[in-house]
């Protein structure tokens, strides 16, 4: 769910920060209380580069048609690319938090079908 394959692209593009950021500053505030220091900053920036150079295999990925954290079409890009099954949901947003019973369903589902 709410998959962020580009985490470090998605939180310089909402924030505006860069590596350079963190000369003058010792973390970078989000939200919630959450802070990002510098070695995680490089850390989801090396992440995201392996993740997009990796293969995948026996993952479905479930993402909201309608979240404007994480593009829509860069998530159906990255499965394409590794064969991995797309679960749309058509009004889902960010993070899915109104489609917990959809999501249920689909996992059990799966179980109980044995595809899981």
């Amino acid at each position: 769910m709410c998959p962020a394959i580009n985490f470090c692209e998605i939180m310089e593009l909402k924030t505006g920060i860069s590596i350079n950021y963190f000369d003058d500053n010792e973390f970078m505030p989000l939200y919630n209380n959450i802070k990002i220091y510098k070695d995680t900053y490089l850390e989801f920036k090396n992440d995201g580069k392996e993740i997009r150079q990796a293969k995948f295999r026996n993952v479905s990925i479930i993402q909201g048609m309608m979240d404007k954290t994480v593009s829509y079409d860069d998530i159906k890009e990255f499965c394409l690319r590794n064969k991995l099954e797309l679960i749309t949901i058509e009004n889902g947003k960010h993070e899915l938090y109104d489609y917990d019973k959809e999501i249920m369903d689909l996992l059990i589902g799966d179980v109980f079908d044995g595809t899981l």
